[in-house]
């Protein structure tokens, strides 16, 4: 197997899906929304708007199809509030009971009132923050459509904001959602609005910006949706310009999913400059911002650093390697200080010049070495990995700089333990192997027999002990065994224990024997690569 550098993406961890407010309910109630609603002026029954439904089905239906407007209004009203009180699914399936889509259609292409087209966008807004089959009566009833051709039409700014907020909901429950809106060309507008945003005030900002974020989710640069969300990327880096928490934290993770999945593909280089990555950087040092904020900051400058040669030099330039070293591999927050690991074994992923970068950083390998020992297998993997690409050039200064930081007994002590998980297993191995391809010395005149310089330092550390424990946890036909037998015949032969009659025998319960007799094996054959 041929080892090779590698740069991964983020993705959106499951402990923070709801942070992400995937679809979002309008719960702004006004302040009567608990009032008795009485027949003062409309003869609708008085209730209380958590009672509305079913017990009051009958009087609301007969209301919206009234052709007396007010009491159009206010059965329309009535409804939105009863759809912003709690337990949602339940209050959006008696709504739905009603059969009302088509006129809810009808009531949002109502040009001439306002006020009706928004407390219906309303009401869809809140039918899509309901769960999945909610959303696909939706879309089925072809509310999507209108819901654009209303956007694309209407001047009213209220207007426009509840529908991009409806759209929101609906692309954030699916990628079949998602690209059924996109295909219907709704970026284009909130894009005009984003490019424009000093023409509104800032909820329809905030709002657009969350809406784009989420018409980006899931979308992988080898999706064929993903040319739709491409355009909104330099816009989107406009938004962090400003100086909104919320527009800041969505906008990036608008451009996170962007660019989620280019460390495959990085011919799509969408950074072109450091300026981004110099603002991201900035935001990092602002301590007044809150994690919720700095979460996706981070995990835009490591997508970026996964991206090609130019996108990696951009984050250097910017400063980030200091900024992570100071004040993120250290911090108590486990996701932030993952990432940061992982922002930098991107980094450490790249030319010769940028690894040189990392390793030369003040405290940077320092920090990363301690992260070895971090009580999260997570941050240990990703601990793993720096090591791993640092010395994947097989470069002897960058071998040398590694090993003056004690990293042999943290990676010991992970090979010794069985419940090490195979990826960091993986790694280690990766890192010994590219540590001693460097070590390796071809025989001379006076020394004739080829030698390894590191494969006594390593030998007498206990790397071979730990070796063969390894080779015992893993299972039977596990990848695992071939790469630790790999390592064991090519370097570490000759320092396998033997008794007296050089004969291998099992010590400590440790089958010392049979990985001897399967490594005799392998060298009378001429030895395996299995590397």
């Amino acid at each position: 197997m041929t080892l090779h550098t590698e740069k991964s993406t983020a993705e959106e961890d499951s402990d923070i899906i709801e942070f992400l407010n995937r679809k979002l309910a309008n719960l702004s109630v006004a302040s009567d929304a608990a009032e008795v609603l009485g027949k003062n002026d409309d003869g609708l029954p008085i209730c209380e708007v958590s009672m509305l439904l079913p017990q009051y089905a009958h009087a609301i239906y007969n209301a919206l199809h009234s052709p007396v407007r007010q009491l159009r209004l206010a059965a329309v009203v009535r409804l939105r509030k009863y759809l912003s009180l709690q337990n949602v699914d339940e209050r959006v399936d008696n709504v739905l009971e009603l059969n009302i889509i088509p006129l809810l259609i009808e009531f949002l292409e109502t040009y001439n009132d306002n006020l009706l087209q928004y407390e219906t966008a309303w009401i869809i807004t809140n039918i899509a923050a309901g769960s999945t089959q909610h959303t696909q009566v939706l879309v089925a009833g072809g509310v999507t459509q209108h819901l654009i051709k209303v956007l694309t039409t209407s001047t009213n700014i209220e207007v426009q904001t509840q529908i991009i907020w409806a759209l929101g909901n609906i692309a954030g429950d699916g990628a079949v959602f998602r690209d059924i809106i996109l295909s219907a060309g709704v970026l284009d507008p909130l894009l005009y609005i984003l490019t424009h945003y000093d023409r509104y005030d800032y909820m329809a900002v905030r709002i657009t910006v969350w809406a784009t974020a989420n018409m980006c989710r899931g979308c992988r640069c080898s999706d064929p949706s993903w040319s739709l969300i491409t355009p909104a990327f330099p816009i989107l880096g406009n938004m962090v310009q400003l100086n909104d928490p919320e527009i800041i934290a969505d906008a990036c993770w608008g451009m996170s999913r962007i660019l989620n999945g280019t460390h495959k593909h990085r011919e799509h280089a969408l950074v072109s400059d450091s300026s981004l990555c110099r603002r991201l950087v900035q935001l990092l040092c602002e301590e007044s911002l809150s994690s919720t904020v700095h979460l996706p900051v981070l995990r835009t400058l490591v997508n970026i650093a996964s991206g090609a040669e130019k996108q990696t030099q951009a984050v250097i330039d910017a400063g980030a390697l200091t900024v992570l070293t100071s004040s993120f591999l250290t911090i108590k927050n486990l996701t932030l200080r993952r990432d940061a690991c992982l922002a930098v074994s991107n980094v450490a992923a790249g030319t010769y010049k940028q690894v040189e970068a990392v390793l030369t950083e003040p405290k940077l390998l320092e920090s990363v070495v301690a992260l070895l020992w971090d009580n999260d297998m997570k941050v240990v993997k990703e601990a793993c990995w720096v090591l791993s690409n640092s010395t994947s050039l097989h470069d002897p200064g960058h071998i040398h700089i590694i090993l003056q930081h004690n990293i042999i007994s943290s990676l010991i002590h992970h090979l010794r333990n069985p419940s090490t998980p195979c990826e960091i297993l993986n790694k280690i191995l990766d890192t010994l192997v590219n540590i001693l391809s460097v070590g390796d010395v071809p025989g001379t005149d006076t020394l004739p027999e080829s030698h390894n310089e590191y494969s006594v330092r390593l030998a007498s550390s206990g790397v071979v002990e730990a070796l063969i424990e390894t080779w015992n946890n893993a299972g039977e036909g596990d990848k695992i065994k071939e790469k630790v037998l790999g390592l064991l015949g090519r370097w570490f032969y000759d320092y396998l224990p033997r008794n007296e009659h050089s004969d291998a025998v099992e010590d400590d319960g440790i089958d010392i024997a049979s990985i001897e007799e399967r490594v005799s094996r392998m060298s009378i054959m001429g030895g395996v690569d299995v590397f």
